[in-house]
């Protein structure tokens, strides 16, 4: 999908202005200090995640981001019209970052069936596409109001429907708005930030310091052993991936919002192709597939529409873009 914009896109370079890396290197200490903040009970307690103070936390946590973004902008640029702007929360053109939206929505969504297609293949997860055994698990233990439209043999269709309803009006919603307290910071506030290095390295850049973010969440699930070593690093280097595909969607559209849709689907959407493709009983695996689009299979699948979109010269910092690098 290309801009619907007249404007010669430009390729972000040194020439774009001087990094900001005072303002960054606040943002970035303010960000960490509060994610590490509100994880302070559960880290002194010793609580897993299995605990409701840490879901308190990790809820309070998403935010923490988009805070930090409106603190350090509103120093900045002072004015709520030009924080705004600098964030990029801009919805016109409504063609353009409408079609963004849609397409980000759509992406990962096929990405969260395709992933589980392509792990069956590999003998990774093993699929039931005639009793569905899968899909009926889910819905009786995460939409149990559906529960009763089952039907005991084929697709339950009826069920499947139902309890897809009530989760794109449930969980849907609450995952963007969580998605978005991100998204405003990483790559509504940090990624323009970062453009005098160039396209790639601010990329990148934004997808380490994000994933490094995450150091609280992470240290508790090591510690409580739901997490090794491995989901670890997994977990990490599927967030710089990631990250690149949501930073393209900022860059290409001019707003934060097609970012906030696209993380917001990776989070939730995805991860209806394993439950409705997936037999009750398959084991997932750490590194290779744990559901979704994450593991090695859904990072190798986002790495080949990245590099689609990198030899189409998709890349590239837009004009319309210009005032928010600088």
């Amino acid at each position: 999908m290309r801009p619907t914009t007249n404007e010669k896109p430009l390729v972000a370079s040194r020439d774009r202005g001087a990094l900001p890396l005072r303002e960054i290197a606040a943002f970035v200490a303010l960000v960490f200090g509060l994610a590490w903040l509100v994880h302070t009970p559960a880290l002194l307690s010793g609580i897993g995640p299995e605990d409701p103070l840490y879901g308190m936390s990790a809820q309070l946590y998403m935010f923490t981001p988009g805070l930090a973004a409106l603190a350090i902008g509103f120093v900045v640029w002072r004015r709520p019209a030009r924080v705004a702007r600098g964030l990029a929360l801009t919805l016109r053109p409504f063609r353009r970052v409408g079609g963004y939206c849609l397409l980000a929505f759509l992406v990962f969504t096929l990405l969260g069936v395709i992933a589980p297609l392509v792990a069956a293949a590999l003998g990774v997860i093993q699929l039931d596409l005639t009793g569905f055994s899968g899909l009926r698990a889910a819905i009786e233990e995460r939409m149990p109001g559906a529960a009763k439209d089952l039907t005991p043999t084929g697709f339950p269709l009826r069920a499947y429907l139902v309890a897809l309803g009530m989760f794109l009006l449930t969980v849907v919603p609450v995952t963007l708005l969580m998605t978005f307290g991100e998204e405003l910071g990483w790559r509504g506030y940090l990624l323009p930030r970062l453009l005098p290095l160039g396209v790639w390295p601010a990329l990148l850049l934004t997808g380490v310091i994000h994933g490094l973010w995450h150091g609280p969440q992470l240290l508790i699930q090591a510690r409580s052993g739901w997490m090794g070593a491995d989901s670890v690093a997994v977990f990490l280097t599927f967030v710089v991936v990631a990250g690149i595909l949501f930073g393209w969607l900022r860059l290409a559209s001019g707003s934060v919002w097609p970012a906030v849709v696209a993380h917001g689907a990776n989070n939730s959407v995805t991860s209806l192709g394993f439950l409705t493709l997936s037999d009750a009983d398959t084991p997932t695996h750490p590194v290779l597939y744990s559901g979704g689009a994450g593991g090695a299979v859904g990072m190798v699948l986002i790495l080949l529409l990245v590099g689609l979109l990198a030899a189409r010269g998709q890349f590239r910092v837009r004009s319309f873009d210009r005032s928010s690098a600088n």
